[in-house]
Formats: structure tokens, sequence, C-alpha cells
């Protein structure tokens, strides 16, 4: 039972290093591609189907990241118990939202003189971490159903989409910037429906704790019927997603409006269509391979790796414009993403996006591994869990 207990649990880190790596690609795209500043990579219309596979990839990346910060939770738990697991999830929940909207906002835009926040993928993550504080002694049924419920649901409030511009909104449920006199917050990442997303990864961590043989199975039936559900509630058209998709000139453009449902926020459609796949990808995942040691090694230190990845990626872009004569400070942004007209002319084609992307990860690889190593041999210094 031990060696079935580590066997799964590895399965976890390898799947969470693998969609940290793919982040990587979005990430590296949104400041290396010529074209990423110029128009969404996802419309159908301006798109190509190259350009459009390598953002949608990407789509898999913070659900299922969320995903496994919950599994996470149910490992914390059954080592530490609910009072300091509860401790533990108020603090690391609120130094996360912290670090994000500061730090991290920071890491984006090289810009300390621009008043913006954002409130990305690590905030919603803390911020579903101290709500989960106060259901983690639930039972496994109980939070699923609450998860369901809240991912199943959380589209009945697209109602309010453009009537309701409350900051109260934007954090629930709305990709939207408020202004507080000169300082801009953009919520990118709302609350809901991640925190459901997060609850049912506690249950899915549990269910690694305590495995039966036929987990396996159970992962593919699961994530089988959420593909299924996708193309059911994609198909329809009506629930589940504020922009529905629209016959296209050709196949392709179709094709690619469909497996396009809106991420901000996350629909329905789009917990679907990114969670099934997962589910059974990571049910062939519970062998040992050189390449799954080294995923292993990015899924075990996920917050030093994400701050790492966005310092390397925009240095990296500040020298890419020197280069091509904008000089570095062109990096220096006011905008979230580099889409800005004065950038005509910067950037590098898709394979050289995917030559950068590769270059990148293996220059975060050695410090990952020291940083895995650290940690496992300083189980003493306690701050190095909120790292």
């Amino acid at each position: 039972m031990d060696r079935e207990k580590r066997v799964r649990i590895v399965s976890l880190d390898i799947l969470k290093g693998l969609v940290m790596v793919v982040m990587v690609l979005d990430h590296v795209r949104d400041f290396f591609h010529a074209d990423a500043h110029f128009f969404d990579p996802c419309d159908p219309e301006l798109s190509t189907p190259a350009i459009f596979f390598t953002r949608w990839i990407t789509h898999f990346c913070a659900p299922v990241f969320v995903l496994l910060s919950g599994a996470s939770i149910a490992f914390i738990q059954a080592r530490k118990g609910n009072a300091e697991t509860r401790r533990f999830l108020l603090t690391r929940g609120l130094w996360l939202m912290f670090c994000d909207a500061i730090v991290v906002s920071f890491l984006w835009l090289f810009n300390p003189a621009f008043p913006m926040l954002i409130l990305g993928v690590i905030w919603v993550i803390g911020f579903a971490m101290v709500l989960s504080a106060g259901v983690i002694q639930w039972s496994s049924r109980w939070l699923m159903l609450l998860a369901a419920i809240v991912v199943l649901g959380h589209n009945a409030l697209d109602a309010s989409e453009g009537t309701d511009s409350s900051f109260l909104y934007s954090l629930m449920h709305q990709f939207h910037p408020t202004f507080f006199g000169d300082l801009k917050v953009l919520v990118a990442y709302p609350l809901l429906p991640w925190v459901g997303i997060m609850w049912a990864g506690i249950v899915l961590g549990r269910m690694h704790l305590n495995p039966k043989p036929q987990l396996n199975a159970q992962l593919r039936k699961v994530g089988g019927l959420l593909v299924l559900g996708f193309l059911l509630i994609r198909g329809i058209n009506l629930y589940g997603n504020a922009f529905p998709w629209m016959q296209q000139a050709d196949v392709a453009g179709t094709a690619m409006d469909f497996l396009n449902p809106a991420k901000y926020p996350p629909s329905l459609a789009y917990c679907l269509m990114t969670l099934g796949p997962a589910l059974i990808l990571l049910s062939f995942l519970d062998t040992r391979s050189k390449w799954a040691e080294r995923l292993m090694v990015f899924g075990r230190v996920p917050f030093f790796f994400y701050l790492l990845h966005l310092v390397v990626i925009h240095l990296l872009a500040c020298g890419l414009s020197a280069i091509q004569g904008f000089g570095w400070d062109a990096m220096i942004l006011d905008v979230f993403v580099t889409r800005s007209p004065e950038l005509k002319g910067y950037g590098l084609g898709l394979l050289g996006v995917y030559a950068v992307w590769i270059a990148v990860v293996v220059i975060l690889y050695r410090p990952s591994r020291f940083w895995m190593h650290y940690k496992k041999n300083n189980p003493e210094k306690w701050w190095l869990s909120y790292l």
C-alpha cells in the first residue's frame, strides 16, 4: 500500500510539472511572438491552426494546476490534521494573494511606476485556499457535491454580465478592471468556478491517498464523461459558455471557434474541455521514466518555478527587444501583455517561439532541482513551505 501511495502521488507531481512546462509556452508566446501584440491567437478569423493550437493547448494549464493544488491540500491534511492544515491554508493563501498582486504584477510589467495590480492564477489559488480552510473537515461526498454545484452553476451569473460592474462582482465572476483613483486592479481570475475546481481537487487527492485497484479506470471513466459533457454543452450552444461558437468561413475556423470556450471567466464548457482529458492523462502517469522524473522536479516546486519563469522570460524579452532595435525598455509595459502597435516588427515567428520555450525550460531545470532538494533537506525551515 505504501508503495502504491507513493507512485500515485508522484503521478500528480508529474502532471503538475507537465502543465507548468506547457504554461511556459503560453507566456513565451505572449512576450516573443511577432503577432502577439496584434490579434488574439484564438480569433478564428485572424489566427492560423498552428497559432491557435499553441494557445489552445495552454488552456489546460490553469484548471489542472488549480485541481492539483486542491490535491496537495489533501496530502497536507493527511499529514497535519484539520487544525494545522486550516492555519496553513489561511496563512499561505493570504501570502499567495499578496505575492500575486504585488510581486507577480511587477514581473509581468517590469514597471513599478505603473499603478496596476493583476489578480491572476496565483491570487485565485490563494483566495480559494482561504475559503477551503472552512470546508476541509467535510466528507469527500459533500465536498464533491459543493464543487459540482459551483462549477455547474456559476454560469447562471452570466445574465449579470455588463450590468454589474462592482468590484465584488469582478472578484466573483467577471474579467474586469476596477479603478481605485489612479490604481487599476485587473481581476484576471475571478473566484468562480476556480474554488469549485480546488474542492474537487481535494477529493482527487484523497482518492490517491487511499487508492483502489480500479482508480485508473475510474479516472478514465470520469474524464470521458467530462469530455462528452463538453461536446454536449458546447454543441447545444445555450448554457455554460458566455460566447457561443459560430460557423466560420472554413472548417478550420469553425473548429477553432468550437474549441475556444470562454476562459475569462472560465465557462463550464472550458472546465469540461480541460479537466476531462487531464483526468484521462493522469490515469496513465503512474509509471517512472527519465522524462517523468524531470517533470516531477517542476511539479514539486510550483511557486518557485512560476516566479522564476516570469523573470527569465521577461529578461530574455528585454534582450531581444534591444537586439531588434526597440531598446530593452520597450519591455517595460503598461498593459497586461505586449499588444501594442508601437512594437510592430518586434518578435519572432512561431518556430522561434518554440525554440525560446525549450531554452527557457532547460534554463529553469537546474534551479528548480536545487530548490526541490533544498526544501527536502531542510524540513525544519517552516518558511520553505510558503515558496
